[in-house]
């Protein structure tokens, strides 16, 4: 039976070609979307999970200001390094513990170099303590867990570095210069140590894991800080509710300790019900849980809707297709029926015809995947493979599982239907049994078009905040600027002021794609006001090409300048009030001692970030006084726009001075189209899967437009000879489902708004809800359904009414 029924369903899909090939590679680019997206889940879920003894490893994260991109209090994943030696003391179930390099966005990596050999350029070099391979229990290809970094001027390298640098992995003892600045002189390390690349990814990626004794010390005196991140190996499993109960209390009793030292208040500090904070999490949950961000799985939770959506418009496509050739098979069903053939025969007939269809829609799916997946990868920075994959039969498992579902929701409905037919009326010809489900066939067509049409109203928002962003004064001029990843050095600085071509020479902790903040509490007439300090050569202002607003900028016509005079943005000046400049201010140091500075100008807001944050309230200032801090900025400013030569005469003179570090670099307009990368790749995105969406709906209306132009033959015929013309023929069925497409609109608009009002609430800069988009969504939902429908309708209205009611 099996074999009949297969041989049926091969005959009805090449004698439907059409219909079959819209059926097939619709499931297919629905199948494609969400396997994709499987493939990511699957990834991301992977994380850490390389080892089974890292179910005893915690990350420790502490909560504090340092570093943070508002200046408030976080949960961060980099800690005082002084928490590590806590826990080792206090916390008995600790078995190790280490204190490892956090990932900092203005380090691009060190410069390594062997021998004679021309410097490479690395990122991911880690210093660590001794104790790091004791907590994460990488396989040794050469050398050991515990001899590995027993000494200081140690480095242990991944598998793929050591077969870069050296062309195999036999090299320990073999030294390698590592130079961590352009004026350091470089470290010599002994390599001992060579470990195996794991299957799954980490959190804690390395390049290479170096011990140069750094990391073996914290900081003597109590009022320096040194922010590193620090990992734990316990004993056992533990329940992390009590965990960090235990480790909450050690740690107040360690903060009391250490602002006491500090000749600080700990009551004046934690008042009004504030508490300091540390805790454990387990090395699994690390990468799913990044500090003031959203998790990858809240980021997705979009595109995992839209591929969801994807499918179930493949799947409503697929039930369209079916029932609208219901009638053709209505009298082969009556005729099997009466030669005595059971509903449950027939439904497993229709049901095998459905799962070849959808075996079928696999395989093209795999194949669509091999050929868009390197477009994916480079989209969302991953290197997923589907064959090349350690996950790959819990893939193929989840394939199957798929399988199943999407044959029996596709399959079951137009089965049903069809083996429900009466033998004796569909062998009179009366197909009226078979246009019942015509209610729910039209609801899915609806809600084929309240999806497609969402997408469409989203992206015109999503295009005109795109512009809003690109167009958006940033308060400062980025054209003819780049950012030299390095600090400022004087005689450096002046080589490259005497390059023809180069205007400015500066260097600031505030500048897009690396900033640094710093928070601070002034005294104002008695008031306490938060600020972001920000520390700038003389020339910074003027290369950045900021707006003066009221006042001046720093200039080296003042000396006071370089003594205690401060510039404003628009942001700080609003909290201090009106008529500010001459106005001082004071700032309690470290020691106590009250320093007074003096406002001499404000300027425009400018953007260091993305336009998903406000810009901070910020000082400005040249002046040592107070503190300084410094990141590695330095900012070059060109008086022509063709600067590529001048360029060149930079990096000679880097080269000159610092020939063991490769100069990097990148200009302010490629740090401008990266900070909207991450909404730029959505937007693509969006647009992808509207098209994609759109073209499913669409082949849906067709296919019922063409179940109701056959159920409508005879009626069609009746009223052509009653003298009815074409184009009012074309007219009646263009109005059932007009009627239909703008329900779709009615109950997508608000459904759209929700959704793009949540999103751009993202943004701290955005548009107001336009309305142009959803008109045009109407507008452009009705045009392509009425054009759709009206390719059937001609057909019907042109046909010759005398073969429709010959047999009358």
């Amino acid at each position: 039976m099996f074999k009949l029924n297969l041989k049926i369903a091969l005959r009805n899909l090449f004698k439907n070609k059409v219909y079959a090939a819209i059926n097939i590679g619709g499931l297919a680019l629905g199948l494609t979307a969400f396997v994709l997206m499987l493939l990511y889940i699957n990834h991301e879920e992977s994380y850490d999970t390389w080892s089974p003894d890292l179910k005893n490893v915690y990350q420790i994260r502490e909560k504090h200001a340092f570093f943070t991109p508002d200046n408030k209090e976080h949960w961060n994943e980099i800690s005082n390094s002084r928490i590590a030696n806590l826990i080792r003391t206090k916390l008995p179930q600790a078995i190790a513990v280490t204190k490892v390099d956090n990932d900092w966005d203005f380090i691009k990596g060190y410069s390594l170099k062997i021998d004679d050999a021309n410097p490479v350029m690395m990122p991911k070099i880690k210093d660590s303590d001794s104790s790091f391979f004791k907590v994460f229990p990488y396989r040794f290809l050469q050398g050991s867990e515990d001899k590995a970094l027993e000494n200081p001027k140690s480095i242990v390298l991944k598998e793929s570095l050591a077969i870069q640098l050296f062309g195999t992995t036999k090299v320990l003892g073999k030294t390698i210069k590592v130079i961590r600045w352009r004026s350091d002189e470089g470290t010599s390390l002994t390599v001992t140590g060579v470990v195996a690349e794991p299957k799954y990814p980490q959190s804690v990626s390395f390049n290479a894991i170096t011990r140069t004794g750094d990391r073996d010390k914290d900081p003597e005196n109590p009022t320096n800080n040194n922010y590193c991140l620090v990992y734990t190996k316990l004993n056992k499993s533990s329940d992390t509710l009590v965990l960090n109960q235990t480790l909450q209390k050690m740690y107040v009793d360690f903060k009391k300790n250490l602002l006491s030292s500090q000749k600080k208040s700990y009551n004046d500090i934690y008042k009004d019900g504030r508490l300091p904070g540390l805790k454990v999490i387990p090395v699994k949950e690390v990468h799913a849980n990044p500090p003031y961000a959203m998790s990858w799985f809240e980021k997705l939770k979009p595109v995992i809707a839209i591929s969801a959506f994807l499918l179930l418009v493949s799947v409503i496509n697929f039930i369209n297709l079916a029932t609208a050739q219901s009638v053709q098979r209505a009298k082969e069903v009556g005729v099997k029926k009466v030669l005595g053939s059971h509903k449950t025969q027939l439904t497993w007939q229709f049901l095998i015809e459905s799962a070849l269809q959808s075996v079928i829609s696999l395989f093209l799916c795999i194949i669509l995947i091999e050929v868009v997946l390197p477009a994916f990868n480079n989209q969302f920075k991953v290197d997923l493979s589907f064959w090349h994959n350690a996950q790959l039969f819990a893939m193929v498992v989840q394939l199957f599982g798929l399988f199943v579902f999407v044959t029996l929701l596709a399959g079951f409905y137009p089965a049903w239907i069809l083996s429900n037919y009466n033998p004796v009326s569909v062998l009179k010809g009366n197909y009226e049994n078979g246009l019942r489900g015509i209610a729910l066939r039209n609801v899915l067509v609806v809600f084929q078009f309240v999806i497609s049409v969402t997408f469409i109203i989203s992206i015109g928002v999503m295009q005109m905040q795109s512009q809003y962003m690109s167009n958006k004064d940033l308060g400062f001029e980025r054209g003819n600027l780049i950012n030299i990843k390095s600090n400022y050095e004087d005689n450096f600085a002046e080589r490259l002021k005497k390059i023809p071509g180069v205007e400015y020479v500066a260097t600031t902790t505030q500048v897009m794609g690396n900033t640094f903040n710093v928070p601070e509490e002034v005294k104002y007439k008695g008031n306490a006001i938060n600020l972001n300090t920000v520390t700038v050569t003389m020339d910074a202002l003027p290369a950045l090409g900021v707006k003066v607003l009221q006042g001046r900028i720093f200039s080296k016509e003042y000396k006071q300048d370089t003594i205690n005079t401060v510039v404003l943005n628009e942001a700080a000046a609003n909290l201090f009030g009106k008529n500010i400049i001459g106005q001082t201010y004071g700032k309690v140091d470290w020691e106590g001692k009250t320093n007074i500075f003096q406002i001499v100008g404000i300027i425009k807001n400018y953007h260091n970030e993305g336009f998903d944050k406000s810009v901070l309230p910020t000082v400005y200032k040249v002046t040592g006084l107070g503190g300084t801090s410094n990141t590695n900025n330095l900012l070059v400013r060109f008086n022509t726009s063709k600067y590529n030569d001048v360029i060149g005469k930079i990096e000679k003179e880097w080269k000159a001075l610092y020939p063991n570090y490769p100069m990097e670099y990148t200009s302010l307009d490629d740090a401008f189209s990266k900070s909207l990368e991450d909404n730029n790749r959505f937007v693509n995105m969006i647009i992808l899967f509207s098209v994609v969406s759109v073209s499913l709906s669409l082949l849906g209306l067709f296919a019922l437009s063409t179940f109701v132009a056959k159920r409508r033959t005879k009626e069609i015929a009746v009223r052509k000879v009653l003298g009815a013309s074409n184009l009012q023929i074309v007219n009646l069925l263009n109005k059932s489902f007009l009627i239909l497409v703008i329900v779709a609109n009615l109950i997508s608009w608000p459904i759209a708004y929700i959704l793009i009002k949540k999103w751009l609430e993202g943004f701290a800069y955005r548009i107001d809800m336009p309305v142009l988009p959803f008109i045009a969504a109407t507008i452009i939902s009705i045009i392509i359904a009425v054009l759709t429908v009206s390719i059937q309708a001609r057909k019907a209205a042109v046909s010759d009414p005398v073969n429709a009611l010959k047999y009358e």
